[in-house]
């Protein structure tokens, strides 16, 4: 059977008659497999004037002869005495006719073509393989026209399968390689492969003066980019034709001149390159079969035609034989970025158990669609910073590349502390109950933040030392008046330490069934916290207290002092499993602490959105984190306390503040402040123009 191209977008499969018997000079091949180039896709959709349908596409072939001798085909078939042809540059030649273009190709089981195109396999290559010779001699031909530099700078402007390929030669030949990609989806898809190769990958480098650029991609953006990035005397191989009706601007043209540049055009491969790419392919079979999407049947073949054009994906290769199906090549499996932390966990009650086991990581391909829809938007790449990175963040949790947080709320959290016995605080405890009643009355900074941003706000007191009146605004969890203190004792018990973020939980949820919250702050209040968050901190970092202890409340010197004797002291009697969640927050934590926790777990088993604020809202966020880091994904660290102790724990969870305002009040102030960022971010997402949208050349680079 073979694949006809009829007309623009129609590929009809037609069974075949008798082979066709061979002319002079001319081998009939049977096709094992034949790859899609993205040359066949463009024809398959907008044709070609010198192309005569139907036709038979087609022209990376791997085949066998009638006595069963396996060859590659070099696709031109030229006249053998025109002048290009007599030196050597046959693919030159003048009267050129192409396989799959001027006569019928691979997308068949059969295929008839001239002798002297056949280019022998060696015997130790797997025959799919060879389907990726072609592409390799293309990008031997261009390197050919250039003597190889000592370890020169390349940069390749487009990671398909083209650039990657250009990649690996160029590493081959001692090159360091650097491939500008934009599409955030197929970096993710070629990580492994340019990793396993040294290849460095990536949107945009700053980097300049490189010794060779290829353009592997039609967009005159990177065409152009590649003189720029060029430095004196350098070279650019010009592989790719570019976008129709587009201009390159004499300005930059003329770069070419005082940089004194050589360009050279690389159009198609001689049959000498076309041994060298057999002979590639050989020694490099393991790094293509990362660059294989999928092997498939022809009737497949026209539903991968449009996301091979678009650029999408890597490598599909036909196969005429079904059992040939038996061998799926998919993607390589992503890194799991958790596996390190999936190791036994402390036994948590029932009800934790269940809220953990439904928390789910972001999957890779969510991020990278959400990254995608950024940066096509009508901006250079990363111009919006962080805000960018709240957009895919909170795009790829909520799954949905038009998110929103309609619903946001903020809990303050509030406990006492024994610790305050050891006078580590600028404060008495008794602050801690003036401080709810404050928030209840409304004339606190949280108050005018929530206010100004329109976030929900509640206050839960989970361990002050005092009662309240009922209040609209109040919560009350309380598992006891305050905790013991952790410098002679356990701070708590351990079911108190599971009753607090079982309480902390069922605050977030209970509140979510009676209105959905699609981002939640966390804040806290609580005398000699920063005491408490601190020595968690050091225990599961590993730290001194000297290098982690701040102000706090804003203690003096001495009372630093005593706070770093106090944190010591404490961490020498309770030495406990450095990545024991549970185990730091009974003996090290407060009753507040253990809230946030539990509202953390809470608030990603709904796949909501959290907002920590400064060291104690972080650290509550670090004991969540190592009870499910899973978790850590649905956590944004909200601003940069200027308490050191907190950097630790965010570096432990691989988070950085989005605001620095040299702020230490706590409460959820700079959580509020990032809640109202990340709504922003969530609205450029929605609503700002792509490139496309809005008729702006885009420079887009695949």
């Amino acid at each position: 059977m073979k694949l006809l191209l009829t007309r623009c977008g129609r590929l009809d499969r037609v069974e075949d008659g008798p082979p066709t018997v061979p002319g002079p000079g001319q081998v009939l091949l049977t096709v094992d497999y034949c790859a899609i180039c993205r040359t066949d896709a463009k024809m398959w959709q907008q044709g070609h004037r010198d192309l005569a349908l139907p036709r038979v596409p087609g022209h990376e072939i791997a085949g066998h002869d009638a006595a069963g001798r396996r060859f590659t085909v070099w696709p031109g078939q030229a006249c053998g005495y025109c002048r290009y042809c007599k030196s050597g540059r046959e693919n030159l030649c003048e009267k050129m006719r192409v396989i799959g273009f001027h006569s019928d190709g691979g997308f068949a089981r059969h295929v008839i073509v001239p002798r002297d195109s056949l280019i022998p396999a060696d015997t130790d290559i797997d025959t799919h393989y060879l389907t990726f010779a072609e592409p390799a001699a293309c990008v031997f031909n261009g390197l050919s026209q250039f003597s190889v530099l000592p370890a020169p700078r390349i940069i390749i402007y487009g990671g398909g399968v083209m650039g990657m390929i250009a990649a690996l030669i160029c590493r081959e030949q001692g090159g360091r390689v650097t491939v500008i990609e934009r599409n955030q989806r197929k970096i993710s898809r070629l990580q492994p492969f340019c990793t396993a190769n040294a290849i460095e990958i990536c949107k945009d480098t700053t980097a300049a003066d490189f010794d060779l650029a290829l353009n592997c991609c039609d967009s005159p953006i990177a065409f152009s980019l590649c003189i720029s990035k060029l430095g004196k005397g350098g070279r650019l191989i010009y592989f790719s034709g570019l976008e129709k009706n587009n201009e390159i601007g004499t300005n930059l043209l003329n770069l070419i001149h005082y940089k004194e540049l050589r360009i050279h055009g690389a159009y198609g491969p001689c049959r000498r390159h076309m041994r060298k790419g057999v002979a590639f392919c050989t020694r490099q079979q393991a790094s293509l079969g990362k660059l294989v999407e999928k092997i498939i049947l022809p009737e497949d073949v026209p539903s991968v035609m449009a996301s091979v054009l678009a650029g999408d994906t890597l490598k599909y290769i036909i196969t005429f034989e079904k059992e040939e199906m038996k061998m799926r090549v998919t993607p390589p499996v992503q890194p799991d970025i958790h596996a390190e932390k999936n190791r036994p966990r402390p036994a948590l009650s029932p009800f934790l158990q269940e809220l953990t086991g439904s928390i789910s990581p972001i999957t890779t391909d969510a991020r990278d669609q959400a990254q995608h829809k950024v940066d096509l938007k009508t901006k250079p790449l990363g111009a919006l910073g962080k805000i960018e990175a709240l957009a895919v963040q909170i795009s790829a949790l909520q799954n949905d590349l038009n998110p929103a947080v309609d619903g946001r709320r903020l809990f303050v959290f509030a406990g006492d502390h024994g610790i305050v016995e050891e006078g580590v605080s600028a404060f008495p405890a008794k602050v801690t109950v003036q401080m709810v009643e404050n928030f209840l009355a409304g004339g606190a900074a949280i108050n005018t933040f929530c206010r100004h941003y329109g976030i929900e706000l509640f206050v839960v007191d989970m361990g002050v030392n005092g009662e309240f009146d009922d209040h609209p605004m109040l919560l009350k969890k309380k598992v006891a008046p305050g905790t013991r203190n952790f410098a002679i004792q356990d701070a708590m018990t351990r079911d108190d330490a599971l009753r607090a973020m079982e309480n902390g939980a069922r605050v977030f949820l209970e509140k979510n069934r009676i209105a959905r919250c699609d981002l939640v702050g966390m804040g806290e209040m609580g005398i000699g916290n920063t005491t408490s968050a601190t020595a968690i901190i050091c225990a599961a970092s590993g730290l001194s207290p000297a290098r982690l202890a701040g102000r706090g409340t804003g203690v003096d010197d001495r009372g630093l002092k005593r706070k770093i004797e106090v944190i010591d002291k404490a961490l020498a009697l309770h030495p406990v499993d450095a990545e024991d969640g549970l185990a730091l927050l009974a003996a090290l934590g407060g009753y507040e602490l253990g809230g946030i926790c539990g509202a953390v777990l809470a608030a990603a088993s709904q796949s909501c959105a959290v907002v920590l604020d400064g060291i104690i809202s972080t650290a509550a966020g670090l004991i969540a984190y190592l009870i499910c880091p899973q978790v850590g994904d649905y956590l944004i660290a909200g601003h940069q306390s200027v308490e050191i102790g907190q950097r630790t724990a965010l570096d432990i969870m691989g988070l950085a503040p989005v605001v620095d305002l040299d702020m230490r009040l706590g409460e959820g102030t700079g959580a509020a402040i990032t809640m109202n960022l990340a709504d922003l971010a969530c609205r450029m997402m929605r609503e700002m123009a792509s490139f496309e949208d809005a008729g702006v050349d885009s420079g887009d680079i695949e």
